[in-house]
């Protein structure tokens, strides 16, 4: 019999030795270790003693702190649902399409939603609701299969309490907050991200305590600011820049004044936090550059006397840095930062930066992106990288779009990098040309777990990830029914 427990637990660990590991046994150890634990201590030493099964689920926030959950299961949709998986789509108004292939012609116009599903103990989705964000999604000016060419469009809050979601098309961003059954219910709809510069299309997110960044990669448009009938050669978009949002105890949205930063960011990869919250790094595909943004005490951007804001660059040696995650030691955070390499054949690849006191990022593992570089995945448009720390060593996953395949790292406790399988899984569906995998987009971990969008076919393909970091494939799911829902429409998955 199961005695079912509704209780959570945030303990500071040291750096990241506890995520991953699921047992009583090493719960009870860490609850010793502090009074913060001694009733969880206490409580589950009596119902194990009484034979009791406790289902425990343990894992590290960004900040290095330790998150103990222990779900009642009686709420979380299913007798073995210990968590959740949240996918968005991007749904558009085809009347503003530049390109006319992009999508179907007769593709009605919807706005974006967001797809909850239960997530088990044993990995498995079941969908359990879909919620409209109030906006829609970005044109669809990008390759068909990449529409807003950035990571973490849609995240979960640290707390695992809020949703957050952007609408690019409609320049705007939504939060829902999380039910006891993972459902969703609004918290704030289409909360426009424009400030007072006019920045265009938000598509990236990130979170820090109550403080929540968005990054407007900018759009296509001329000297009077009006959209352009047809895409400029380059491809590089203006009316760029950054702002942020305090969220409230409920997950509305309300703009913090001072943090609006334009002139920045323009055709954005992502936004990241630091883990202690006291600078933002945002990858710009357009100028190759990774931006360091100092911020204030009160999560401003810093300006100095002479008006310049506190903003440094630096420069990736391989072109187009897309993706990032952080790695927080303990002692310092560290970088990773994916790299497409403007498309180049079998050269994508993956850089890790120390973050230094003052913010400054050092190279530690810095890809070249040319032939022979034993830091590049061997496929195209890598640009999406997951990390995720394990009883058994810490990796790293790159997306890789066009070929439908991920490619897998190690990474050593400095933050070294190694390849350890330039296809480590591959995404498609086997003897079945139609749905070959390509079009893989962001992914999400939710160890031991791989959640990965394949966005040409709406399907969410789940990996094991085994002691050695490899892959093994498992279930997948369509994102939603596809009667309903075009293909090449999902661009964000988040969970926990």
């Amino acid at each position: 019999m199961s005695k079912l427990i509704d209780k959570r637990l945030a303990l500071k660990s040291p750096g990241h030795l506890f995520k991953g590991f699921a047992s009583a046994s090493v719960l009870l150890a860490v609850a010793a270790c502090g009074d913060q634990g001694a009733f969880t201590l206490e409580g589950l030493q009596a119902d194990l003693a009484d034979g009791e099964e406790v289902q425990i689920v343990l894992s590290t926030n960004d900040d290095g702190s330790l998150v103990v959950n222990l779900p009642d299961n009686a709420l979380n949709g299913g007798d073995d649902a210990v968590g959740a998986i949240y996918a968005l789509t991007n749904q558009h108004n085809l009347a503003t399409q530049i390109s006319a292939n992009a999508d179907a012609a007769n593709e009605p116009d919807r706005v974006n939603q967001v797809v909850a599903f239960s997530r088990g103990a044993d990995g498995v989705l079941e969908q359990i609701g879909v919620y409209d964000t109030g906006g829609i999604g970005e044109n669809i000016r990008n390759s068909g299969a990449n529409p807003l060419a950035s990571q973490d469009p849609l995240i979960v809050s640290k707390d695992q309490r809020f949703v957050f979601a952007v609408n690019a098309g409609s320049e705007s961003i939504s939060s829902f907050r999380i039910l006891e059954d993972y459902s969703l219910e609004p918290a704030s709809l289409g909360v426009s991200t424009v400030g007072a510069s006019g920045a265009q299309n938000p598509v990236s997110l990130t979170v820090f305590e109550d403080i929540l960044y968005v990054a407007n990669s900018g759009n296509f448009v001329d000297a009077n600011g009006d959209e352009l009938e047809e895409l400029p050669a380059d491809r590089n978009r203006t009316n760029a820049g950054i702002i942020g949002f305090r969220i409230g105890e409920d997950g509305t949205l309300n703009e913090l004044p001072g943090s609006e930063l334009s002139g920045i960011g323009a055709n954005v990869g992502s936004i990241e936090f630091a883990s202690n919250g006291e600078y933002l790094y945002i990858t710009e595909r357009r100028t190759n550059n990774v931006l360091q943004v100092t911020l204030t005490d009160d999560f401003i951007p810093l300006v100095y006397d002479s008006g310049e804001a506190a903003v440094s660059e630096v420069p990736s040696i391989t072109a187009q840095p897309f993706g990032t995650d952080l790695y927080p030691t303990g002692e310092f955070d560290i970088l990773l930062v994916s790299e497409g390499n403007n498309g180049a054949p079998g050269l994508s690849a993956l850089s890790s930066y120390r973050i230094e006191d003052n913010g400054a990022l050092t190279g530690i593992s810095v890809s070249s992106g040319v032939e022979g570089d034993p830091l590049t995945t061997g496929f195209t448009f890598g640009c999406w990288v997951e990390f995720v720390e394990t009883p058994n060593g810490d990796f790293a996953y790159v997306s890789n779009t066009p070929d439908g395949v991920i490619t897998s790292y190690e990474v050593g406790d400095e933050g070294g990098l190694t390849v350890l399988e330039s296809s480590a899984g591959v995404t498609g569906i086997e003897n079945d040309d139609a749905q070959n995998g390509a079009g893989v987009l962001d992914a999400e971990i939710t160890y031991p777990y791989l959640y990965q969008v394949v966005n040409n076919d709406g399907r969410i393909a789940q990996f094991f990830i085994n002691e050695d970091g490899s892959l093994t494939r498992q279930e997948e799911v369509e994102i939603v029914d596809t009667d309903l829902f075009r293909a090449r429409m999902f661009v964000g998955i988040a969970g926990f």
